[in-house]
């Protein structure tokens, strides 16, 4: 995936990614992630906040209310890719001081 379109090398090269705003918002790339969640992983939502990078948002996947992995959608299609590579997700820590 070069979704990135400031930092990946995909992004303004070989008819990548276009630059600019992303025509997915927030709202829909929440909902596409959660038809995707529910033909591939029934049981899992979607969080409620869909962080918004370089040409892509990437949102945590819930299972009973609890982080279970995480998932990107493209800004401008509405792709959806599930991040397999993490692998089980232990915790997280917030910010820098």
């Amino acid at each position: 995936m070069m979704w990135n379109t400031k930092y990946g090398h995909m992004g303004r090269w070989w008819g990548g990614t276009p630059g600019g705003e992303m025509t997915v918002t927030s709202a829909q790339a929440r909902q596409y992630a959660q038809q995707y969640l529910d033909r591939y992983l029934p049981g899992t939502t979607v969080a409620e906040e869909a962080d918004a990078f370089y040409g892509y948002y990437t949102i945590h996947v819930l299972r009973d209310g609890q982080i279970y992995g995480m998932l990107s959608v493209n800004g401008y299609t509405g792709q959806v890719w599930y991040h397999t590579w993490h692998g089980d997700f232990i915790g997280m820590t917030e910010g820098h001081d």
